[in-house]
């Protein structure tokens, strides 16, 4: 409850502080004098911005200070467009005093009505009506169990995309890792075979010139070479050589013949040699391949590569496992919470009911008769953490049906959310409800039955209400008029006979009419006899 507020500079206040009471605290005065300059005061504290516009003309900041129960609130404007804030007297940020301030004052006016009844906090309204156990342990159990599936949905999600992108990235990773299994890469290894490649080419073509030498010398498997042409030769000579001479050159052919036979053996190694160079042919093509394929020329570059290949593709593999488990587990966990959500629904269609039923009983009332209110359910496509439920609130007047906020005119919208307000569990209320001219566009009985409801609200929690009918003023508890003299505004408490003249000037113009001041005399004695 706000027992104290203190204004400097605000709008056209320049100094003023008001003491609030409990129950139904009423503002009046004229046009123009300054009223809702104490809600623009109260706006400022619950974090309102453009605060600048709002500091007295000619001055440099602007102040408000409330007292709440047990909670001292303040905040300061600068021409600068600087900001400050403060609960008891320590600074703090301006999001911090609003949240506290929001928690214990709502202000309504016909725009914070239509605010006041946007889906979401239509639904908050009728949540507030359902059992306490829905609200408390199967709500909390919903609430857990939706974050668990949806952090389940969100690391399904999650892998789903890895593996997409490394199956897009890596889509060649299997010609990739058979070439791998090829080239065996490591740093420097095509310099290193090609190297390899020109020696044992080098040799092997060494070795095929020095095979026809020796097959030029043997014959081969089918003819009499060289060797076998002299050594026919030499024995016609031997017979003409003395006895010594010819073992000795017989001696001497023979040791050549065998060298020459020996020679057979260092042909030996020559499939082996050829096949040497096959792999390094195959191992340096397929590097080649490897390095045109991954668009990488380094080697170390391309170990990189295929060893994050590897990687990624290692951890491709072990999540199979990990999406059947989450697949299974988010499953579960979604059919957990759609069986509370359903059973929160029911409790909200029971709920429903009953609202429905209180709210147009006060709306007879408040002299709307023949206007229906209804809650409609709009089934979600998908599980949100309040439910499976939005909802609209409607109004019909036989004639035609829609949506409140599009329905209802200003004075309908005013009565509306007071029978609302009046229907809702207590623990739905702020401790203090500032009212802005809320019964704008209403007249003569309607504005009666709405300032008795006002007052039964009043009961339930401190009501604060700028009003221009005399017939709402004369309920309140106390009174708080606000007059505008020479530029200057000035507010003060009223009791008595100035209580009154006040009401007497709001029902004819003139705080002196006899007329006027007798009935304001009755307006305030009925209310205080009730």
């Amino acid at each position: 409850m706000i027992e104290r507020i203190f204004i400097n500079n605000i709008g056209g206040i320049k100094e003023a502080s008001l003491n609030f009471t409990s129950g139904l605290n009423i503002i009046t005065g004229e046009s123009g004098a300054g009223k809702s300059s104490v809600v623009r005061a109260l706006e400022l504290l619950t974090g309102g911005r453009g605060g600048v516009k709002f500091i007295r003309a000619g001055e440099t900041r602007g102040t408000v200070e409330a007292k709440f129960s047990d909670t001292l609130i303040s905040r300061e404007i600068n021409q600068n467009g600087r900001s400050r804030a403060k609960i008891e007297n320590e600074n703090v940020a301006l999001n911090d005093c609003a949240k506290v301030v929001n928690s214990l004052v709502r202000i309504q006016n016909q725009f914070a009505q239509i605010e006041l009844l946007d889906n979401d906090k239509q639904l908050a309204m009728l949540d507030s009506c359902l059992d306490e156990k829905i609200q408390n342990e199967t709500f909390n159990l919903f609430r857990e169990i939706y974050d668990k599936a949806k952090r389940s949905a969100d690391e399904l999600r999650a892998i789903k995309k890895r593996r997409a992108e490394i199956e897009k990235k890596f889509s060649n990773a299997r010609e990739i890792f058979e070439l791998v299994k090829i080239a065996r890469p490591e740093a420097g290894l095509e310099i290193r075979l090609e190297n390899s490649l020109s020696d044992l080419t080098h040799r092997i073509s060494q070795r095929e010139r020095a095979k026809e030498s020796f097959d030029t010398l043997t014959g081969g498997l089918s003819e009499n070479g060289l060797i076998g042409n002299a050594e026919a030769c030499f024995e016609e000579l031997y017979d003409f050589m003395n006895a010594d001479d010819a073992d000795e050159a017989r001696r001497s052919f023979e040791n050549l013949y065998s060298v020459i036979k020996n020679l057979s053996g260092a042909f030996d190694d020559e499939e082996s040699e050829i096949n040497s160079r096959e792999e390094i042919e195959t191992r340096l093509g397929a590097l080649r391949r490897l390095k045109r394929l991954c668009n990488i020329p380094d080697e170390n570059e391309l170990l990189n590569y295929t060893g994050e290949i590897y990687k990624n593709l290692e951890w491709l593999e072990a999540s199979y496992k990990d999406l059947e488990i989450l697949s299974a587990r988010s499953l579960e966990e979604k059919k957990k919470a759609n069986a509370l959500a359903m059973e929160i629904r029911h409790a909200r269609h029971e709920a429903a009911e009953k609202l429905e039923i209180r709210v147009n009983e006060l709306l007879n009332e408040l002299a709307m008769t023949g206007i229906i209110f209804k809650i409609n359910f709009v089934g979600l496509q998908k599980l949100k953490r309040n439910g499976a439920d939005g909802i609209e609130f409607i109004l019909s007047d036989g004639s035609r049906e829609g949506r409140v906020e599009k329905i209802a005119s200003g004075g309908e919208l005013s009565r509306l959310l007071l029978a609302l307000q009046l229907s809702l569990p207590d623990e739905w209320l702020p401790p203090t409800i500032v009212f802005d001219e809320v019964e704008a566009g209403l007249g003569g009985r309607a504005a009666v039955l709405s300032g008795t409801q006002l007052k039964k609200l009043s009961r339930k929690c401190q009501v604060i209400l700028v009003t221009h009918e005399a017939s709402i003023a004369a309920l309140g508890d106390s009174h708080i008029l606000i007059q505008r003299t020479e530029g200057e505004t000035f507010m003060k408490n009223i009791t008595g006979e100035e209580r009154v003249k006040e009401i007497a000037r709001m029902l004819s113009g003139s705080p002196d009419m006899t007329e006027a001041l007798e009935h304001a005399k009755k307006l305030i004695k009925s209310q205080e006899e009730h």
